[in-house]
């Protein structure tokens, strides 16, 4: 048997809107399937999957490491929301609150400009138009093999529309990628 070549393709995961938008539907995207696709299809090497460290996903993380992945962790902020006030008299319904948010976007291009010179093709796992620019500098040096997004409904029309016909959505994929329990 002959050896494998290697594509040198990396997948760039953000893991908050591909783990937080199954969260909110009818069904969960096994990981290892998902990260077996990304190597057989897509001719992934290394699968990045970028996260908000918090306690309440341990268990997401040591899975994600186990089949493969490699997880970059951020340390979420602290933020101050606002009051949310009725329009009609002003009242507040509820009051201003401490959360935290990692804000995975830019810790996620930094790496792939990291990487530039290591990789010949990026997947992009996402639904978010924040990354709109990085897509179509990936373009322009035909360095983008595709965006991977999680959600057709829920999928920025900015990233639609910047990843010019090289995007693909998960959920078409849900009979080789569902988490079947049992």
């Amino acid at each position: 048997m002959g050896i494998m070549p290697r594509y040198n393709n990396y997948a760039y995961i953000d893991g908050a809107n591909l783990h937080y938008t199954y969260e909110n539907i009818d069904w969960k995207v096994d990981y290892e399937k998902l990260l077996v696709y990304l190597r057989k299809r897509l001719n992934v090497d290394i699968a990045y999957y970028f996260i908000g460290k918090t306690e309440s996903n341990e268990d997401l993380y040591t899975n994600l490491d186990s089949v493969g992945y490699t997880i970059r962790l951020k340390e979420p902020s602290p933020y101050i929301t606002a009051d949310d006030v009725c329009p009609n008299c002003n009242n507040i319904i509820r009051p201003a609150m401490q959360r935290y948010k990692a804000d995975i976007d830019s810790y996620l291009t930094m790496q792939v400009l990291i990487d530039w010179n290591d990789f010949n093709k990026a997947v992009l796992i996402t639904s978010d138009g924040d990354y709109d620019e990085l897509v179509k500098r990936l373009l322009k040096r035909d360095k983008l093999k595709m965006v991977f997004a999680p959600c057709k409904l829920g999928c920025s029309w900015l990233l639609k529309s910047s990843a010019r016909g090289r995007i693909s959505f998960i959920d078409d994929y849900r009979n080789e990628l569902e988490k079947v329990e049992g």
